[in-house]
């Protein structure tokens, strides 16, 4: 090193991060607008749900921090001010980039820029082209997701930009970056080395990438290295099977089921710590631990949704208990929580109208018992 060069040592803040999902559909923009009609957030699936059996509880509706517009910076700071008071202390963003289009950087940019904030920032890559989901139409593109070199090298200049920031979380001084499906990336090997690179040329920091891992998905991974990356993530909202034969037996009957109209499909929430100790079991390598907060998407999906049934204080206890436990093994300790704020899917750790119990609180105070 060059006399009088400057170089930062990071080092890591807590014991264990706590991260959790954070989803920015909740403002109007110009993409929604267009394809949804005027003023279309998220908020509009919310309102219009409705049960679909009996004891399904819908709408689930906002409680403390209400139908909030994040382009309101107090909203944000309020957010932060209260996932702090959980115990959370990272936000992992959905960053939509479709070769040089960003959608839904506002809320990230702006709690960026906190001055002194105790809650960081770092971006979790939706990989996807861009469809009609929010209403439930997911076979509707609206933006197709490229990947090439051209978009590449304009995504590590953006990314490098928010990488420097002291905002944006490190780990061991690497920027943490979480890539939803790691498997649709052409060579993802080759492709996050490159992405790596340029990163690096343009802000001097390496990257800690973790891609998310799901029981369900038809490429089964092994490893991180695999893929390039430096961890997986469990995505443990799908369910485990014995064999691929049950798999697909199970999957081809729900298909067939929502598609007439049967569904939506109900499954226990235990299932979601059954598949986490499988991810724990099965991958080598680093795996992050993923705490569930329910799950619900019938706002968006009607019938075609899927219920977590038997979710309450005990269970939710439960589930955090085991992944903090799994979670201790791991060099690099990242505990994420799905979700901050889905609400269309049921997966909040935001407060609840006329809720009986507080997710939040509950987080925090298995957070001292196990003093991470």
């Amino acid at each position: 090193m060059a006399d009088g060069a400057e170089f930062k040592v990071y080092t890591q803040r807590f014991i264990m991060e706590k991260i959790a999902y954070y989803l920015g559909q909740y403002h109007s923009l110009e993409e929604n607008n267009a394809f949804w009609g005027e003023g279309f957030t998220e908020w509009h699936n919310v309102a219009k749900a409705r049960p679909l059996f009996p004891s399904h509880r819908q709408p689930v509706l906002p409680g403390k921090l209400g139908f909030y517009d994040l382009r309101n910076n107090d909203t944000i700071e309020e957010q932060v001010a209260l996932a702090d008071s959980f115990g959370v202390t990272a936000f992992c963003h959905w960053h939509y980039w479709f070769g040089g289009k960003r959608v839904l950087y506002r809320p990230f940019d702006s709690m960026l820029k906190i001055q002194n904030s105790p809650v960081k920032v770092m971006l979790g890559w939706a990989n996807e082209s861009w469809t009609g989901i929010w209403h439930g139409l997911s076979d509707q593109v609206i933006f197709e997701q490229p990947y090439n070199k051209i978009e590449l090298n304009e995504h590590a200049k953006l990314l490098a930009d928010y990488f420097r920031h002291e905002n944006y979380l490190k780990v061991n001084g690497k920027a943490a970056f979480l890539i939803y499906k790691p498997r649709k990336i052409p060579e993802s090997k080759s492709y996050l080395q490159l992405l790596r690179q340029k990163v690096y040329e343009n802000c001097g920091l390496d990257m800690y990438i973790i891609g998310t891992w799901g029981p369900g998905r038809l490429e089964v991974i092994h490893s991180a290295d695999e893929l390039g990356l430096d961890a997986l993530v469990a995505n443990n909202v799908g369910a485990t099977f014995k064999s691929e034969l049950s798999r697909k037996l199970y999957n081809g009957f729900w298909t067939a089921a929502k598609s007439l109209g049967l569904g939506p499909e109900l499954r226990n929430y235990a299932s979601t710590v059954k598949t986490l100790e499988y991810a724990h079991q099965n991958i080598s390598g680093t795996v992050h631990s993923t705490i569930v907060t329910g799950w619900d998407n019938s706002p968006r999906s009607n019938r075609r949704a899927l219920v977590l049934t038997n979710f309450n204080e005990n269970s939710f206890k439960y589930a955090i208990d085991i992944a903090i436990s799994n979670e201790k093994n791991n060099e690099n300790k990242l505990l994420f929580i799905k979700s901050w704020n889905e609400w269309a899917e049921g997966n909040t750790l935001e407060p609840r109208f006329k809720e009986d119990w507080s997710l939040g609180k509950v987080l925090k105070k298995q957070i001292i018992k196990h003093d991470v």
